[in-house]
């Protein structure tokens, strides 16, 4: 039984980093445009897309153990899509969607929750942050290693599962933080890369 267990377990991990590495590769268009009043728009896509990731998550809660976990792949495909058309649309916002790169989706999506993964692809120079080109094959690694990371966390939800109210409002609250937050990494990068479009000195930079 436990070695069932095991088996399912592994097989999530590797479905949620395959599940990732298909979100980054697929960068999803864009209808928004630039605009006089961006931040204040992006404000309103950051909210709107936090409330739908709550709303998803809330809605797609399962019940707890291995067969909740498995069936949970949906609901986290629902959400990283939410934040990856997040990311999109913020980079259009700003007229940037040209400078959204792979690695670029991958710092915005994960600056917050697991930073010391990505800190080693983005430099900060000045007010803005560069975000540096992987190989095919780092790029792989690393997403792997996010994807482990962040089913270790989910699994250690389960517990939570087990009470369907509470885990619902638990979960749709912390899909509503996660995806704000996705959102200002994202504002902050594509803003800066807005106000200050000269490629910065690479002397001054140091990573974050």
């Amino acid at each position: 039984m436990g070695d069932c267990t095991d088996e399912k377990m592994e097989k999530f991990k590797e479905k949620l980093s395959k599940l990732l590495f298909e979100l980054i590769t697929d960068i999803p268009e864009s209808l928004y445009t630039p605009s006089e009043d961006s931040d204040e728009k992006i404000k309103k896509i950051i909210r709107q897309s936090a409330l739908k990731a709550a709303t998803v998550s809330a809605t797609l809660s399962v019940p707890a153990g291995v067969t909740g976990v498995l069936t949970s792949i949906p609901d986290i495909a629902a959400i990283w899509r939410i934040q990856a058309q997040l990311v999109s649309d913020i980079a259009a916002t700003y007229g940037k969607f040209a400078q959204l790169s792979r690695e670029a989706m991958v710092w915005c999506l994960f600056r917050h929750s697991a930073a010391q993964l990505v800190r080693d692809i983005a430099v900060r120079t000045g007010s803005r942050i560069v975000v540096q080109k992987l190989s095919f094959a780092a790029l792989e690694a690393l997403l792997r290693k996010i994807g482990l990371k962040v089913s270790t966390r989910f699994l250690g939800k389960i517990a939570l599962r087990a009470i369907p109210a509470i885990g619902a409002v638990g979960n749709g609250a912390y899909s509503f933080y996660d995806t704000t937050e996705v959102g200002k990494t994202a504002a902050a990068y594509f803003k800066a890369l807005a106000d200050n479009p000269e490629e910065p000195a690479a002397e001054d930079a140091e990573i974050v």
